[in-house]
């Protein structure tokens, strides 16, 4: 045991950001330290880790918790420690760990925090982890700067590594950080509408031309804002959402905090056989359950069937065949209402999850008929993505044409 962590083990967490002197903690130099702050100043550094332990503190103070209350946490995307530093007291009692995609980051941690223990992770799931192994995973900074598909899997494989009834904590671009966003653009001459259109809409959105581009930082590392309707709405998804702190972390970004549900179904190899069963001329996953049992039943891939397989049908006409311009505009209508967004996000969480299972699945190998997993997966979230687009793309054609006054809008093929 260091000498810091003898004079602190009978203090809080609070005490000890208030009574460690940081010229006492390690120095990873200008370089690494600009990768978690954005600026090279020591004294920054030092005091921007500081307040983000009280920060967290603070967070878990809503559900009755502090940083000494869990046994085994992880700094997710911990960078060169800069929270890490400020934590060693708690290693007397609890199991520490930090991750993050920045090899030489987690060196120098490796090599100056012996007291916790660091890996890289690679840019996408999974974790070296077991499923449940954490109670407490906390972050500062990662998904502000992912898309929302590398946002799903990390999702999941949070809720995979967390223990039933355990938390994470996150932290997000809110509307505070955008407000910061469209006044620097501002003065600069440029115009966000757009971005807050796309903000406004979708509740996620994500800058792939920015300040990153050209950077230190991977090609997928860029910047991201959400809104708080769509943390609750979609990470609801995947936990419970225990509270939600607009500027909670260090006066800028909004923190969020998770609790895995004690029931949850676990996504790694827990899941039925899928079966297959053929007619005529092809194959979808069988469905075991039968038409009133509950949909937990199914594993998520048999659900991906029934729902392509039973479809979307708007409200039926009231004698007849309504034809297929009624047919579409009885589509379109329900999909104004919601019926038909409401049956594509289940689709999408459907396919989502089903993936995630199929891919665990194959984690232990590395490769399919002589092909890397990696890229397969790659290939695979590319189709799911390029196939969503050509959706919306069909769907924006069709209400043009609508608007046009342009009934000739053709019939699928085969129709």
């Amino acid at each position: 045991m260091s000498e810091n962590a003898a004079r602190t083990e009978t203090l809080t967490v609070e005490q000890v950001a208030a009574a460690l002197d940081p010229d006492t903690l390690p120095w990873p130099g200008e370089e690494l330290a600009t990768r978690v702050t954005g600026g090279s100043d020591r004294n920054s550094f030092f005091d921007s880790g500081r307040q983000s332990v009280r920060d967290i503190n603070a967070v878990l103070s809503v559900v009755g918790r502090s940083l000494d209350s869990f046994e085994t946490m992880l700094d997710f995307g911990s960078g060169c420690g800069r929270i890490m530093l400020w934590l060693e007291h708690l290693a007397a009692s609890a199991s520490l760990h930090g991750v993050d995609i920045d090899g030489r980051a987690i060196r120098w941690a490796q090599e100056n925090m012996p007291w916790a223990t660091f890996k890289v992770n690679q840019p996408l799931p999974p974790l070296d982890y077991p499923d449940g192994h954490f109670d407490l995973v906390f972050n500062h900074s990662v998904f502000t700067h992912i898309d929302e598909d590398y946002q799903n899997q990390w999702l999941a494989e949070l809720q995979r590594v967390v223990k039933p009834g355990g938390y994470v904590l996150l932290t997000v671009h809110g509307e505070h950080a955008f407000l910061v966003f469209e006044d620097n653009v501002a003065k600069g001459g440029g115009d966000t509408s757009v971005i807050r259109d796309e903000l406004s809409r979708k509740g996620i959105s994500f800058l792939r031309d920015d300040a990153f581009t050209g950077g230190p930082f991977p090609d997928f590392y860029h910047s991201t804002f959400h809104a708080p309707w769509y943390v609750f709405e979609h990470w609801g998804h995947f936990f419970e959402i225990a509270a939600y702190v607009a500027r909670g972390s260090v006066g800028f970004q909004d923190f969020v905090l998770l609790r895995r549900h004690a029931d949850v179904r676990p996504l790694v190899g827990k899941g039925s056989p899928i079966t297959v069963e053929k007619s005529s001329s092809e194959a979808r996953p069988a469905v075991t359950s039968s038409p009133g049992s509950p949909a937990a039943q199914e594993t998520a891939l048999e659900r991906v069937g029934r729902l392509l397989h039973e479809g979307f049908e708007p409200r039926e006409a009231a004698a007849g065949d309504p034809g297929l311009a009624a047919r579409l505009s009885g589509a379109l209508v329900e999909r104004v209402v919601g019926r038909h967004a409401d049956y594509q996000r289940q689709i999408n969480e459907a396919t989502f999850t089903g993936v995630w299972e199929m891919r665990s699945e194959l984690v232990a190998r590395t490769t399919w008929q002589g092909v890397p997993l990696n890229e397969l997966n790659a290939r695979l979230w590319d189709a799911v993505r390029l196939q969503g687009q050509r959706i919306n793309r069909l769907e924006t054609d069709l209400w043009e044409a609508l608007g046009k006054g342009d009934t000739d809008v053709g019939q699928p093929e085969g129709t």
